[in-house]
């Protein structure tokens, strides 16, 4: 696995949880994973970890090479598996001071590192040295890259590291198509790109390079997060430009919907939480821990109020904005809301805002706390997720977990996971909108509150939500049979 993310280690979203569950999952089945990724000024590192006796030397263009330190530590702590009795997999933390040791993964307040191109085709160079070792010598069956940071992993194996290399299968999954890594076509030779994949138009990409497109050119199969995503990216404007591509290479193209680490994220033994519960104290627990976060976050105490929350990286493309207007009317039907998260300024401002005008009814936290959103989940009654576009998204099945509803737009793979509410043959486990827009949402945000005043049917709708199974078990048996189909 490469990843420039692995969410015990250094993430900015559900791209480290899923490479990190997903990883763990393999392992469980007898796989034997390692995952690699940069060491960031950032990233927690293991009590257990150790440096490798030498580095590795990660090849570049036009003759340049990087020395690696590698500092290897087991994802999860060196127990086997109670289950499986396997090792967890193995992590590979790539160290370089001059490229990695920053405060961000990807750049900080004044925007994008300008070196994200070298330094990811770097990790991914790095990765394949990592592989050359890890198994005394042999090469690994598959090389699994995530997004474009990795995806230069793909171009390397296949085309600029030699025969062996060139036979070893491959895949790039795409957690979210709207970022691709272009970079200008002047770093061809420096990032190691062959000048023909540029000619041929593999990486070739609106004038510039994108590495993304070349992975998917290349790759074996590209794998998506969701059924319904790996639909959209087919069709503008969720294509982002790659869409024709896509379709080109739609024989290639597999969904599968991500899961969670229902180990991590379990009410009846999670720390964080103010009241730990299960199915059969699901109530009880459920108020405890909304009690508690209303109490944190300085909002009004009142059982009677159904509590809404969001825990989002603030973009336009996550629709905060749609649920900002449809705030009013909650907040005059006697609702309470919580928002979580950080992203664009714009809407960091409007949230606080937001909080300013209804104090007690709103609440707002502008920042990136793993924590405290497993105290939203298990707090809240309601979990919003508007998204426009949506590939998987992980938070509606965390809520799901903790007994929380889903409140979701049919986009991606929250129309995979969430399934439509109907109290009359007692099924579903969320609220699904019509459409993306104000409107729709503001529909199924009235749907919550008519739920919210129907005290068995919610309460049947929280026990189907909670016993819903988002564990990773048919995901990852999902993806031992893709390798398994490319010969491995």
């Amino acid at each position: 696995m490469v990843s420039s993310e692995v969410e015990s280690l250094a993430r900015t979203g559900g791209l480290g949880d899923v490479v990190e569950a997903l990883s763990r999952s393999l392992s469980s089945l007898g796989a034997d994973v390692v995952v690699v990724t940069p060491k960031y000024g950032v990233t927690r590192v293991p009590v257990d970890a150790r440096w490798w006796t030498r580095p590795v030397v990660a090849p570049l263009g036009l003759g340049h090479a990087r020395e690696l330190g590698v500092l290897e530590a087991r994802l999860g702590g060196g127990a086997a598996s109670i289950s499986s009795r396997t090792l967890p997999p193995r992590a590979c933390m790539l160290a370089d001071s001059q490229l990695f040791d920053r405060a961000g993964l990807y750049g900080d307040r004044d925007g994008p590192f300008t070196d994200n191109a070298f330094r990811f085709a770097t990790l991914s160079s790095g990765a394949l040295a990592v592989a050359e070792q890890a198994w005394g010598g042999a090469l690994p069956d598959v090389v699994h890259a995530h997004d474009w940071h990795a995806a230069f992993a793909v171009i390397y194996a296949r085309r600029e590291r030699g025969a062996a290399w060139a036979k070893v299968p491959s895949i790039v999954t795409i957690h979210n198509l709207a970022f691709q890594g272009q970079t200008s076509p002047a770093e061809i030779d420096y990032l190691a790109l062959p000048r023909d994949g540029w000619d041929a138009g593999w990486f070739r990409h609106e004038g510039s390079v994108n590495p993304l497109k070349g992975a998917i050119e290349i790759a074996d199969r590209v794998t998506t997060v969701s059924e319904t995503y790996a639909r959209e990216i087919q069709r503008w404007p969720n294509g982002y430009g790659l869409d024709a591509h896509l379709r080109w290479h739609r024989n290639k193209l597999v969904g599968i919907v991500n899961g969670i680490d229902v180990d991590a994220f379990d009410p009846s033994t999670d720390g964080a939480i103010e009241r730990r519960y299960g199915a059969a104290d699901l109530g009880e627990g459920k108020r405890a821990c909304k009690a508690a976060l209303c109490a944190e976050l300085g909002l009004d105490a009142d059982p009677t109020a159904p509590l809404f929350a969001v825990v989002s990286r603030l973009q336009y493309l996550k629709g905060i904005d749609l649920l900002l207007a449809d705030l009013p009317a909650l907040v005059d039907r006697g609702a309470r809301v919580a928002l979580v998260g950080t992203g664009e300024r714009d809407l960091e401002s409007a949230l606080l805002g937001a909080a300013r005008r209804w104090p007690g009814r709103v609440a707002a936290r502008v920042a990136f706390d793993p924590a405290l959103a497993r105290r939203v989940f298990a707090g809240a009654d309601f979990l919003v997720v508007p998204s426009r576009d949506e590939p998987c998204g992980l938070t509606q099945m965390y809520a799901m977990r903790y007994g929380g509803i889903p409140v979701v737009t049919p986009v991606g793979g929250l129309r995979d996971t969430v399934d439509p509410v109907d109290l009359a043959h007692a099924s579903g486990t969320g609220v699904v909108s019509a459409g993306a827009d104000v409107a729709s949402l503001l529909l199924a945000l009235e749907e919550a509150l008519a739920l919210w005043r129907d005290d068995i049917g919610m309460g049947s709708l929280r026990a189907r939500a909670m016993a819903r199974d988002s564990s990773w078990a048919k995901s990852a048996r999902k993806y031992l049979d893709l390798y398994r189909s490319l010969g491995v």
